[in-house]
């Protein structure tokens, strides 16, 4: 007489079933996907030391130097924050050349934050601009966009070239600083009249 295969393959089916249902829930509680990576807060990348350098047609447009920077990825955009290790040590430096490739600024903070999308960079944290022909902006933030090729700074701060010393709210300058506006401006002016 032929035994039935039929009890022994229910039996080993639902066998699997219970065993595939128990795991199933457990890898889907602990898996990582692409939006768990994202929504996760910490960096994307890490580097100490780093020098990164920005070209376009061939040309430096910025060199950013810092003791660290940290890479963040969310959906809609990519920055990195480059800074100090600690509070006592080296400054963030960003070098930052005209269309022709010259130097045209340099920047000194605490720390900076570069959109790489938007192609612009915002530093915090008693921020020195110094420019061609002893110009100068103190500030405690400042924002620079590659494309419009302007500097603002929402807060206080104070400018200096060879001629005048002003302080004011709003800072719109060029790279060079040469072309600025200010407002609430107090200052010094020397005339070149004697």
């Amino acid at each position: 007489m032929k035994r039935s295969r039929l009890p022994h393959l229910v039996s080993f089916i639902a066998l699997v079933l219970v065993f595939a249902s128990f795991n199933g829930c457990k890898m889907h509680e602990s898996g990582v996907t692409v939006d768990s990576l994202l929504a996760d807060e910490g960096p994307t990348s890490e580097s100490w030391n780093p020098v990164m350098y920005i070209n376009e047609n061939g040309l430096p447009r910025l060199v950013l130097t810092a003791e660290y920077m940290a890479q963040y990825e969310t959906v809609d955009s990519t920055y990195m924050v480059l800074s100090a290790l600690t509070e006592t040590t080296g400054r963030v430096r960003v070098d930052i050349f005209d269309a022709n490739g010259d130097s045209s600024a340099t920047v000194f903070s605490n720390r900076i934050t570069y959109f790489d999308k938007e192609r612009r960079f915002v530093a915090d944290g008693d921020v020195i601009v110094n420019a061609k022909d002893n110009r100068h902006i103190f500030a405690e933030h400042l924002a620079w966009s590659e494309q419009t090729e302007r500097i603002r700074t929402p807060g206080f701060s104070t400018i200096q070239t060879p001629k005048q010393t002003l302080s004011g709210y709003g800072l719109d300058a060029d790279e060079n600083l040469i072309d600025f506006s200010m407002e609430n401006v107090t200052g010094t002016v020397i005339s070149d009249e004697q």
